[in-house]
């Protein structure tokens, strides 16, 4: 209600504003928590505003803002953070749109330096706009490498229809100064400030004009000064001509004169061109003179080519000439490749071979080292073998000390003993307690019988077992029964209608033992070869390790043929759930540093892998790893076909490479926090996976998060599937 006063009724109010908030939505490429969200734009709050999430690398940000219709805009402002780093984006363009289909470039920043709590305005004609988008394409960096960008307030002001004018000016509303600490234009600089992003000023101390007093955009030097950083001035006395007796940038020498620090000038008869009779730089010398100091000339006699018949520097020597004073020429036939054929200074001898003035090469049989398989300079002899022609080894039992029980270059009989091939001990009482012969009362059977003539069974039965732990014909002392057959037929047979022969012991029924052949073989004609069963355990087991203390091959089972499994087959170690893949081996690019887990991308080149760098690349083949359960189509001679000790070996230039099974893959916490069950897909760090997101292709995805991983990089167990 209006107030009454003595001329009439009057009202009265201060501090009127009418805004009219024509956003109606706003949308961002992200937010870096609860407190910096988009809301904060236009709550016309000073403390908290819009920012963008934290980044490892430069990424477009975008704020797009819709009026809810059509509006004459003629200005937008922003507002940066009171606080000494604002971190208000250093590079943006703004544009704008009526459909929100059809976009216009609005204006463009770049290099913009803000200052804190300051607001930045831009005006223009007036245009139709509802929809207005800033994107931000450089990110202010903090100190932490990071990027990031922060905007406190966004405003945009309309104008009013009536106001517009034909020619469409803008308001007469005048650009504010510049200062050193208000921007305008442009930033002005203290003086003697060199920030970038602010303009010098005409007043700065260093446009002045420079003196050898006073320093403007250089120092002058003093007459003759040599101080580091000043400028030499035209006056200068050393700059003035120099002469034999004034210098001047240089001095110069009299004629023949050798001062040091001098320059010999163009007319010094030093200078003159040299000739046998007068010397000049140097002096020359006769055809043939061998005189110290004098330089031979270049028709010299001596430096013509050299032949057989008339020399050179040198004289050349015939092709197999051995006089003295003579060089020999390079197609000297002793001076070509020696080899088992042609003789060059010498002549290889042949694998083996013994011929005199013949040298062994190194890949002779003979020079490699020797073992009881292969021979070398000499052949090693196994445990206890007695074999002409080979070496025995230190670590033979047979030069052990030898006693009662155990054997050594020979053996020793118990005492009282009787048996053939010992030797009596010293301490043997019959050395020295003679006994009275006995009477034979009972038959003896005849050297020479038949062996049909006993009846019954035959038992055998002894204490003893000498152990051994080498693939070796056994011991003597070691079974109370041997079959030893000297010729190519079996030792020992068994014939029935059961079974053939059957072995029963503790460790082992059966053992077979051969240096080179089969340890045991089955044939059979109609039946399998071989049966295993168990009562309680694995049927069969291939490789791995032994008590009784054999060496053992990291080769296990090899089938050949079709193989038909009739239950279930697993793969992988017991226990070890992340080292079970199916693989296979790649070539990868040669310039590659890779580990465990990288994941592989296709080339453009043929068979040849390399580490992804693509975000939700499509061509991903799988993940490197140090072993797999399954290995198919393993490479040219990686598996070996005869005899070998060394174990498989890493083909060179290859890696296993996993595209199915659980593995441990690098993965970085770029894309968001990962865990079990999340879908993931390869990421711009090298080798890396990350958490995928709506808008990837299913066909980029390799496999499934099994896991928890929050940021930076690490490993975690994943699924592999690559479609």
């Amino acid at each position: 209600r209006d107030k009454q006063s003595e001329e009439g009724y009057v009202s009265a109010f201060g501090q009127f504003k009418v805004m009219v908030s024509g956003i109606v939505d706003i949308e961002v490429s992200g937010e870096l928590d609860r407190l910096w969200v988009k809301d904060n734009l236009i709550d016309e709050r000073n403390d908290y505003g819009w920012s963008s999430p934290l980044r490892s690398r430069q990424e477009d940000e975008y704020i797009r803002l819709d009026l809810g219709s059509v509006n004459r805009v003629s200005e937008i402002r922003l507002l940066s953070r009171a606080v000494e780093d604002p971190l208000f984006p250093e590079g943006f363009h703004i544009s704008y749109s009526e459909d929100n289909i059809t976009w216009h470039h609005l204006m463009e920043e770049s290099g913009f330096l803000a200052e804190p709590g300051q607001w930045y305005r831009w005006r223009f004609l007036p245009l139709n706009i509802r929809y207005i988008q800033i994107t931000i394409f450089e990110n202010a960096r903090t100190r932490e490498g990071k990027f990031l960008s922060q905007i406190i307030e966004v405003e945009l002001f309309a104008s009013a229809d009536p106001v517009e004018k034909q020619d469409r000016t803008l308001p007469a509303e005048p650009i504010p100064h510049s200062s050193v600490l208000r921007s305008g234009i442009v930033r002005l600089a203290l003086d003697g400030e060199a920030r970038d992003g602010v303009a010098v000023q005409g007043s700065d101390r260093r446009l002045r004009d420079a003196t050898t007093d006073f320093k403007g955009i250089v120092e002058l030097a003093s007459d003759g000064e040599d101080r580091e950083g000043v400028v030499v001035q035209g006056a200068d006395r050393r700059l003035k001509a120099a002469s034999e007796d004034l210098p001047g940038i240089v001095r110069l020498a009299r004629n023949g004169e050798e001062r040091g620090l001098h320059a010999v000038q163009a007319n010094d008869d030093r200078l003159k061109p040299a000739s046998t009779d007068r010397a000049g730089l140097t002096e020359l010398a006769e055809d043939g003179e061998d005189r110290s100091g004098v330089v031979v000339q270049g028709s010299d006699s001596r430096l013509k080519y050299a032949t057989e018949k008339a020399p050179g520097i040198v004289r050349l020597a015939s092709s197999g000439s051995n006089r003295p004073s003579e060089a020999v020429q390079g197609n000297d036939p002793r001076l070509r490749d020696a080899s088992t054929e042609t003789k060059g200074i010498m002549r290889f001898a042949r694998a083996g071979e013994s011929e005199p003035e013949t040298a062994v090469q190194g890949s002779d049989p003979r020079l490699r080292l020797a073992t009881q398989e292969s021979p070398g300079i000499v052949e090693l002899a196994s445990d206890g073998e007695a074999r002409s022609g080979v070496a025995v080894q230190g670590s033979d039992s047979r030069l052990q000390q030898a006693s009662a029980d155990d054997a050594g270059i020979v053996k020793l009989a118990p005492e009282g003993a009787v048996l053939s091939g010992h030797v009596v001990q010293s301490t043997d009482p019959r050395l020295h307690d003679p006994r009275k012969p006995l009477p034979h009362e009972h038959d003896y059977a005849p050297v020479q019988h038949d062996y049909s003539s006993h009846t019954g069974t035959i038992r055998v039965e002894a204490d003893m077992g000498e152990t051994y732990g080498s693939v070796s014909p056994p011991p003597v002392n070691h079974a109370p029964v041997q079959g030893i057959n000297k010729s190519t037929g079996a030792g020992l047979t068994g014939r029935s209608d059961g079974d053939g022969v059957l072995g029963y012991g503790e460790k082992a029924g059966v053992l077979g033992l051969s240096r080179s052949g089969d340890g045991s073989l089955g044939v059979s004609g109609s039946g399998p070869g071989g049966r295993f069963l168990s009562e309680s355990f694995y049927s069969l087991i291939a490789g791995g390790h032994d008590d009784r203390g054999y060496s053992v091959s990291d080769l296990g089972l090899w089938v050949r043929g079709i193989s038909r499994f009739s239950g279930s087959i697993y793969a992988g170690k017991s226990g070890d759930p992340h080292q079970a893949p199916i693989a296979a081996f790649f070539s990868i690019r040669q310039n590659e540093v890779l580990g465990a887990g990288d994941l592989l991308v296709a080339t453009d080149e043929e068979g040849l892998l390399a580490r992804c760098s693509e975000r939700a690349s499509r061509k991903v083949v799988g993940a490197i790893v140090e072993k797999a359960a399954m290995i198919l189509n393993p490479p040219v001679d990686y598996l070996p076909e005869h005899h070998s000790r060394s174990g498989l070996q890493k083909p060179e230039g290859m890696d296993l490479v996993a595209f199915f099974g659980v593995v441990n893959l690098r993965v970085s916490g770029e894309g968001g926090k990962i865990a079990p069950g999340d879908s993931l897909v390869s990421s711009y760090q090298s080798g890396c996976c990350e958490k995928a997101t709506e808008k990837d292709s299913p066909l980029s995805i390799v496999g499934k998060a099994l896991g928890h991983h929050e940021k930076g990089e690490g490993r975690i167990p994943a699924l592999l599937l690559i479609r």
